[in-house]
């Protein structure tokens, strides 16, 4: 697994851009998500705070299903909520590459008002402004990420100490 990007978080680009920001964001977010679910054990995956809440499992898979729809908007395609993976490793690779290639699409397309979200809503198409991307899926992915974090701290894993997310990259 140690292919998959996001480990750490790349240099500084030269100007601020929305896509640019846009990009340091998703780079911030895949780091995140990366290491909130390195190493995670079946019992991290089961650990749910109460009965009727989420497990960290349910959790990832949500924040894949999140990336395919953010993913399905950069590439102009309806999400229809389909869920064609299992497993941890599966939503694991999906989230980071979903994430990949959005912040590669940033670098060819920069036009974020031709960004639209499209969703298949019980047969029918739901169309929203890319605005919508931010204040749901992505920031989504951060609040559910921040969940798995802490719900592996409880069942006894924390993240590797070394993960310092200000900067970017895991510290000796």
């Amino acid at each position: 697994m140690n292919n998959l990007p996001f480990s750490s978080i790349g240099p500084y680009f030269d100007s601020f851009t929305s896509t640019t920001v846009l990009s340091r964001m998703i780079e911030g977010i895949g780091f995140r998500f990366y290491w909130a679910t390195e190493g995670l054990r079946q019992i991290d995956l089961d650990y749910k705070p109460c009965e009727d809440g989420r497990s960290s499992y349910e959790n990832i898979e949500h924040i894949s299903m999140l990336t395919d729809a953010i993913s399905d908007a950069f590439e102009g395609r309806i999400y229809d909520f389909s869920n064609q993976k299992s497993g941890f490793e599966d939503y694991r690779k999906n989230t980071l590459n979903n994430l990949d290639a959005i912040f590669k699409a940033l670098k060819e397309n920069s036009d974020l008002s031709k960004v639209s979200v499209r969703l298949n809503m019980n047969g029918e198409e739901v169309v929203t402004p890319f605005w919508n991307l931010i204040n749901g899926p992505f920031s989504d992915i951060i609040y559910h990420t921040g969940q798995v974090v802490a719900f592996r701290r409880i069942s006894g894993n924390p993240i590797n100490p070394g993960v310092n997310v200000f900067v970017g990259q895991v510290m000796s």
